[in-house]
């Protein structure tokens, strides 16, 4: 006989042998022994939990003669023909080749005509989403009333890509993921099955890695029993391709760290060693993803992550070594690059730069946050300022003083105090610019990146004059504004120890004299000496 694969030798054969799901047998149970049998079902939820199966075991049960609790009995002629599949009651369509307005007419042929053995006629449609828009219109008419002996019990992955009109005329049921515990526990009956030994940790790396799909589960642990009758940890590793929890930790380690060199040697390993950038990425992903869950949620974390204490105490430590923004901002990184990973020419340079990205303190994210804050307060600075130039804030009045006695005598009022005495630097002009243009390059951005258009004009006494670039008089008005002059004008004080003042001027247009008369002019003095030629520029009218 051909070897059959472990996922359809464990396909369930009545409803006591489903793995999960308590809350959806434990309806169709009670239907099937009440004999409110629906016409139509609808059964959503992610691949290999349980849909299909779901549906075969419903068929065989409302056709049973002699259903136990529910189950079909699996001896009667109608169980046998139909574990067989040799019985024409049911009939199983695959929508997504199947998908056509044609075969939903063909359908409705076959639905006049009554069930040759068991009670009912069921018409399974798997992925029911992949119709067409006219097949989905087709089907409406006879979903919404077929024959009293007709079944429809439609699945999908994607419920939200269904009409609204097919989704109304359906009782919905939605399979949830199937636990690691319990894929794990069903692993461990197909590998006794199979007479293998299999270690605990094997199975829940294979039960983990299905997430949440008992098909996928079942099939990683048939490539495991291909390789070898023992399936150890380091085997599933390697049919997965996917990295040792050492190595993970020890990446982990050297990004905290920031060892760049670490990180980049332990790529070249990963690399040398034939695995995936992409399945590596995704493995960094998952593993920064259970150290945020240990330092958010420590005491949650076997429970959400299917984890030994022992496991979940090894996490817990490191995630201790990492504040919470940074693990973050590394996660949402790594996230990322499984993305550009699709579409990369060059994987292997994609993940080192993440992986160095990483391994900085601050990274985009943090920059970015930054400056949402500083837009933040810049707006509420911006507000407050028109609410004081708009007079909405009235400062307070002070008190009036009572009249005091004539009697009393008048007290002298206290002298103003000192000015404070200001100390020279000692700096030259120029330095004193230079280094006030150092302090307004930090405290005020924008007027820094104005003054570097134009150029120091020099100093007149403690009036220092900023000339601005040719044909850009636009230039002197602004800088010349009030908030401007004092802005700078406190820079320059700060920077030379004394009080200063500040003037944007305009460019002046330096004229050449012409070659010609300056010979002429060197002509006139030599004849008639320097100080009896004056020279007159003309203006012409």
């Amino acid at each position: 006989m051909a070897y059959q694969a472990l996922y359809r030798q464990w396909r369930p054969k009545d409803f006591s042998s489903m793995v999960a799901q308590e809350a959806v047998i434990s309806t169709l149970r009670n239907q099937v022994m009440s004999g409110r049998v629906a016409h139509a079902y609808l059964f959503c939820g992610s691949r290999g939990t349980g849909k299909t199966s779901t549906a075969k075991i419903l068929a065989r049960a409302i056709n049973c003669e002699h259903p136990v609790g529910g189950d079909p009995c699996g001896q009667c002629e109608s169980c046998r023909r139909l574990l067989a599949d040799e019985s024409m009651d049911v009939m199983e369509i695959d929508a997504a080749s199947n998908n056509g307005v044609e075969e939903i007419r063909n359908l409705r042929e076959t639905v006049k005509y009554p069930p040759q053995q068991g009670k009912y006629k069921v018409y399974i449609i798997d992925e029911v989403h992949m119709l067409s828009t006219s097949a989905f219109n087709a089907l409406l008419k006879t979903l919404e009333e077929p024959p009293a002996y007709v079944v429809f019990i439609l699945a999908t992955t994607e419920p939200q890509k269904l009409p609204a009109t097919i989704l109304s005329r359906c009782q919905r049921f939605d399979f949830g993921r199937i636990p690691a515990h319990q894929i794990a526990g069903r692993l461990r009956q197909a590998a006794e099955g199979a007479k293998a030994e299999a270690s605990e940790n094997a199975l829940m790396l294979i039960a983990r890695a299905a997430e949440g799909g008992m098909r996928d589960a079942l099939s990683i642990l048939d490539m495991c029993l291909g390789y070898s009758n023992q399936v150890t940890e380091d085997l599933v590793r390697n049919v997965l391709g996917t990295s040792d929890r050492s190595f993970l930790f020890r990446f982990a380690d050297a990004l905290e760290k920031e060892d760049a060199s670490a990180v980049m040697r332990m790529i070249d390993e990963l690399m040398r060693a034939g695995r995936e950038p992409m399945v590596f990425a995704k493995d960094v992903s998952q593993h920064l993803r259970a150290l945020l869950i240990a330092k958010c949620s420590p005491d949650d974390l076997s429970a959400l992550l299917d984890l030994t204490q022992e496991d979940a105490q090894e996490y817990a430590q490191q995630a201790e070594k990492f504040t919470t923004t940074r693990l973050m901002n590394m996660l949402e990184l790594f996230m990322r690059v499984e993305t550009d990973l699709r579409w990369a020419s060059s994987p292997r340079i994609v993940l080192e730069n993440a992986a160095l990205k990483s391994c900085l303190r601050t990274s985009e994210a943090d920059t970015a946050a930054l400056n949402d804050r500083i837009s933040e307060l810049e707006k509420q600075l911006t507000a407050l300022q028109e609410k004081l130039q708009s007079g909405a804030f009235t400062p307070a009045q002070p008190a009036k003083k009572a009249a005091k006695p004539a009697s009393e005598p008048k007290q002298e009022a206290p002298k103003p105090a000192a000015p404070a005495v200001m100390t020279p630097t000692g700096k030259t002009d120029a330095d004193a610019w230079k280094e006030a243009m150092n302090i307004l390059k930090r405290s005020d951005p924008g007027t820094f990146a104005m003054l570097t258009m134009g150029k120091y004009a020099g100093c007149d006494g403690d009036t220092y004059r900023w000339q601005a670039p040719m044909g850009q008089e636009l230039y002197v008005g602004l800088m010349n504004q009030e908030k401007k002059r004092t802005a700078i004008a406190s820079a320059l004080t700060q920077a030379s120890g004394m009080q200063c003042h500040f003037e944007a001027i305009g460019a002046v247009k330096e004229k050449k004299a012409d070659q010609s008369d300056e010979s002429f002019l060197a002509a006139l003095e030599t004849t008639f000496g320097k100080a009896n030629t004056m020279v007159q520029e003309d203006v012409k009218g």
